[in-house]
């Protein structure tokens, strides 16, 4: 074997020890990574990333790749606003490190995706978005509200109930959503159904 064949040989031969080597410390540093480490990684990276936003780690599980975690995450941007954005992500960590998966984009520009094409059966799980909705169903008294106090001004909560009495009648499995500003002297209702979300009251008041 001449002096060239050699080298070529041990060349050859470490660079599959660097390798070798390479993927046995990624391996036992993946498996260091506990579930707490995980979850908290991915927590900071989002309110890193979506400043200001509703961020929670809704489900850790064992990932499908050895040593990682599949970590699903609620981000909700403009929580209060006419139209929050809520969007659910998912990761394989460290596997794919801060690589994310878009797994439901449920609002977003004001519109609650799939509602217009399934609307009877459609379920209203979330606060944002029920406000989104109440947004979205062009209800005079809300956009008369929005348009007057303007949109930066105005605050909306909901809240979900199993059973209410609501202007003397009683409703079931409802959103009642609110629209509050400083900048007016009154404030806006919308109730709304949870299962195809139909506006069911809307009420002003002082």
């Amino acid at each position: 074997m001449d002096l060239l064949t050699k080298a070529v040989v041990v060349a050859v031969i470490i660079a599959v020890v660097i390798v070798s080597a390479y993927y046995l410390l990624r391996q036992s540093s993946v498996n260091q990574i506990t579930k707490a480490q995980a979850t908290s990684l991915i927590l900071d990276y989002l309110k890193n990333n979506y400043p200001g936003a509703t961020v929670n780690i809704t489900n850790v599980s064992s990932s499908v790749y050895v040593g990682s975690w599949y970590i699903l995450a609620s981000v909700i941007s403009n929580s209060t606003s006419p139209c929050p954005s809520y969007s659910v992500l998912s990761f394989d960590y460290p596997q794919y490190g801060f690589v994310s998966r878009v797994e439901n984009n449920y609002t977003g520009n004001c519109i609650v995706n799939g509602f217009a094409n399934n609307h009877s059966s459609y379920i209203v799980a979330s606060y944002p978005v029920a406000i989104a909705l109440s947004h979205e169903l062009n209800i005079s008294s809300v956009n008369s509200y929005v348009q007057k106090a303007g949109y930066a001004n105005v605050s909306v909560h909901a809240t979900y109930y199993s059973a209410i009495n609501y202007t003397n009648t009683i409703y079931q499995k409802v959103w009642l959503v609110d629209y509050n500003s400083s900048k007016l002297n009154y404030s806006v209702q919308v109730l709304l159904s949870q299962v195809g979300g139909n506006p069911l009251a809307v009420r002003n008041f002082s």
